[in-house]
């Protein structure tokens, strides 16, 4: 039993891990109902994925959150892919933070990227599973585009997703737990924004 399977069999859900934005519509018909929905970032052709308990699994949250909101939030990483973000940090000698707004194609217009968490599964959680896709927000002095392309076409880059719904609602179902919630929060590590940024040029 998985305690998040209503969450993960909403169509919105899927939606979600996909980039697909459905709070407003990119095209409409004649009628004004949406036929097309903006889209950018999340992951090409999403699987489902079962995350045992005892699994553990790193995210990259924002600085301005605490560990019970952070600990919320979707997007996370298995730690054989984090192992890969901290090997391409190494490799390019910047920030493990940099390598995940890199490779995850993260861009800071949507994450500072100032907290870094370890947690464990506590309870059996549904994920969708996928690599990351191009991303295309607009750039802070509103005169063009920020994009970002994935490295899935190197090996030692590709770089696996993973995005969990409904751990807010498992939340809610256990106000009592010190951290309430599907996940069992083991640590956090504070990110500076210089740490975060270091290397990044808008061009």
């Amino acid at each position: 039993m998985f305690v998040n399977s209503a969450a993960f069999t909403k169509t919105g859900s899927r939606q979600q891990a996909m980039g697909i934005d459905s709070r407003k519509a990119l095209l409409t018909d004649q009628y004004g109902n949406a036929i097309a929905y903006p889209k950018t970032g999340g992951m090409i052709s999403p699987q489902e994925h079962q995350l045992k308990s005892g699994t553990v699994i790193w995210r990259f949250a924002s600085g301005q959150l605490d560990a019970q909101q952070a600990i919320l939030g979707g997007w996370w990483v298995e730690t054989g892919e984090f192992q890969k973000l901290c090997s391409f940090a190494q490799q390019k000698n910047i920030h493990v933070a940099m390598a995940a707004r890199v490779l995850c194609c993260v861009p800071p217009e949507w994450s500072d990227m100032g907290l870094l968490m370890r947690a464990r599964v506590d309870k059996p959680l549904l994920a969708y599973r996928g690599l990351g896709n191009s991303v295309s927000a607009e750039h802070p002095d509103g005169l063009g585009k920020v994009n970002m392309q994935p490295h899935n076409n190197i090996a030692a880059r590709r770089l696996h997703q993973l995005f969990v719904p409904g751990l807010e609602i498992s939340a809610n179902q256990t106000p009592d737990q010190v951290i309430p919630g599907a996940l069992a929060l083991e640590r956090t590590w504070k990110i500076s924004k210089e740490q975060a940024n270091g290397g990044w040029i808008y061009i």
